[in-house]
């Protein structure tokens, strides 16, 4: 496994660092990196092998894993038949804890997808993740660093202790405190439906509930 080893959420990454992270991604490898929240696991979002390897790490069939986006402009370009509503949510929201389910046109990895055609969103609020899809121009995955069941990983030895040659590159930002993760909300159903309450509490949301 790659180390690289920042300093803070606010750090930019170099031109060395992000041809790192271009070019395992572009091999369809597994990468670690840090969100606001937890570590993420990340492969390329529009590769069915690369999402497949990913499924087989956290030994997950059923239960499709989120997109993390660059930027809030992205989830209006890659989400489709927004309302009024939920375009306020998201811009209100994002960046932040947030993980809104949309409708996408996008062509991403089939397992992405529920089987009701709708996926996961993400724009954290650091900029370390942030920096990813953008360095590698395209959406990656993001989902806690665990297999399926166990606790989500918090620190590089926690890291190797669960997939000690399975990772090939790991932004390590020392160990991370623990975290709820992203809120889960689902704005493809009237009124809009919380799946999982994470850093961001319902009272928050509440407004957008009814």
């Amino acid at each position: 496994m790659i180390i690289v080893s920042l300093k803070d959420k606010r750090v930019s990454l170099t031109k060395t660092q992000g041809t790192q992270i271009d070019q395992a991604l572009g091999r369809g490898d597994v990468i670690v990196y840090p969100t606001d929240t937890l570590y993420g696991l990340g492969v390329d979002a529009c590769s069915d092998t690369a999402v497949a390897k990913l499924y087989d790490l956290k030994a997950r069939k059923n239960a499709p894993v989120s997109v993390l986006l660059a930027s809030v402009d992205q989830v209006f370009e890659m989400g489709h038949d927004l309302r009024a509503q939920a375009q306020h949510l998201i811009r209100t929201f994002l960046p932040g804890a947030l993980t809104v389910i949309c409708k996408s046109r996008y062509p991403f990895a089939k397992n992405l997808f529920s089987a009701a055609g709708n996926i996961g969103f993400r724009v954290p609020g650091d900029s370390i993740s942030r920096q990813i899809p953008e360095i590698f121009g395209k959406p990656i995955t993001t989902t806690s660093v665990n297999p399926g069941g166990a606790p989500p990983a918090r620190s590089r030895a926690e890291v190797q202790a669960y997939y000690p040659d399975q990772i090939n590159l790991m932004l390590d930002l020392g160990p991370m405190e623990s975290s709820k993760g992203s809120t889960v909300i689902d704005l493809t159903t009237l009124p809009f439906k919380i799946l999982r309450e994470g850093e961001i509490p319902r009272v928050m949301l509440e407004d957008y509930l009814n």
